[in-house]
């Protein structure tokens, strides 16, 4: 599916923000009248053109507000969300615009929370020494809703932002179906990785686990046997956490992400292989040529290297290879959900057959088509249906059992 630029990265960000518009984080005409503005490839443009839309947007939300108008202030805020968080993508990390770019999404996004009709609170987890920031979300007050609520924790993963997975994940049809949910970031995500300097680390049981001790100190909330949701690269996070973790009571992964360095790969197994036993300098090479000539390439390493703390393309490809669930996902238990798509570009829709022949607990998977527009990376052309067969399936699943 295409939406405005030939380029694969710059338009797959443009559905991905289009995509929002589900939960109320975009409406399609801001997108569009953005990118409209931006040329193909140039990055500098990218930001400039999205930080213009945000802070408009923004300014709407300030007046709304000021005015006693919450719903529309709320509405106004989480899309200048959205778009800061958009404008801050194609950034290398070093960046000064990055950092401020970045707050201003989260402040954005907080300042739609507090507007929210649900109650919400904004976590700080215990976590080796320091803390991860989250959310916890509960449903709107209604008649005969029960405590503890069921709970469902979302992660995501290569790139996303907590407060992104408001939106990605369908909080709000969370919420109307009587689920607590819990947002967070880990170890090479947002600001942790911004702020801390913590870098991305293969064994998220040890990041799970500290998440899933905190909420067990809340009465309201059910953690014995919670929802977890992995969102992209969180495909692999959170089968991983499953593995290990007890309180897990079913997994989504959404998208599949068992194995990083296959999916890397897929494409050119030959050229990998030779790649992996290449000296450094000729790896470090190739891909400093590769990086010239394509704006997604430019930003999958220099995203790779700062996510995973490496300084070298060499170092990033041989940390690829850690993040596999073999040997792993048949240790999983508890009952889990596998998403693809077909037109998947980042996870071959091929690779999700091998993961599930791995896996041993009962599971079900969901192809998405393009005919349905959703066949595209974590459904990002069709929340509706995506979100849909989530919480349909959570619906009947041991998380939305009382205990």
């Amino acid at each position: 599916m295409r939406v405005h630029f030939s380029s694969r990265a710059f338009d797959y960000q443009t559905i991905r923000a289009m995509a929002y518009t589900t939960f109320g984080g975009a409406e399609p005409g801001e997108v569009l009248a953005t990118v409209e503005r931006i040329d193909e490839g140039d990055t500098d443009a990218w930001h400039a053109r999205w930080l213009e839309t945000a802070r408009r947007v923004e300014r709407l939300a300030d007046d709304a507000a000021e005015a006693g108008n919450e719903r529309t202030a709320r509405g106004a805020y989480f899309r200048a969300h959205t778009y800061y968080r958009t404008a801050e993508f194609f950034l290398p990390p070093a960046d000064p615009r990055r950092l401020s770019t970045y707050d201003r999404s989260r402040e954005a996004f907080r300042a739609g929370l507090a507007l929210l009709d649900s109650p919400t609170t904004t976590l700080e987890i215990p976590y080796e020494g320091t803390t991860l920031p989250g959310y916890l979300l509960l449903p709107p007050d209604s008649a005969g809703a029960r405590e503890p609520y069921p709970t469902v924790v979302c992660l995501g993963g290569f790139d996303s932002l907590a407060e992104e997975l408001y939106f990605l994940c369908g909080v709000p049809e969370a919420l109307a179906r009587g689920y607590a949910v819990v947002l967070f970031e880990g170890p090479g995500q947002g600001a942790p990785l911004r702020y801390q300097g913590l870098t991305a680390r293969p064994d998220w049981e040890r990041v799970v686990g500290p998440v899933l001790d905190h909420l067990g100190d809340d009465g309201r909330l059910e953690t014995e046997g919670v929802g977890l949701i992995g969102v992209s690269f969180g495909g692999y996070y959170a089968p991983r956490a499953a593995a290990f973790e007890d309180r897990v009571g079913a997994c989504v992964a959404f998208d599949h992400m068992h194995d990083l360095w296959r999916a890397a790969a897929y494409e050119t197994p030959r050229l990998a292989r030779l790649l992996l036993v290449a000296p450094d300098a000729l790896v470090n090479g190739l891909a400093s040529a590769g990086v010239r000539f394509s704006v997604e390439s430019r930003w999958l390493l220099e995203n790779g290297k700062w996510v995973f703390g490496v300084d070298s393309a060499a170092a990033y490809q041989r940390t690829l290879r850690r993040y596999s669930l073999s040997g792993v996902a048949e240790e999983i238990d508890a009952p889990t959900l596998v998403l693809a798509g077909e037109d998947d570009h980042f996870v071959p829709l091929e690779l999700a057959g091998e993961f599930i022949d791995k896996l041993s607990c009962p599971t079900t998977i969901r192809v998405f088509e393009t005919a349905e527009g959703a066949g595209e990376h974590c459904q990002v052309g069709n929340l509706s249906l995506a979100t849909g067969v989530i919480y349909d399936w959570l619906d009947d699943s041991p998380v939305a059992e009382p205990v």
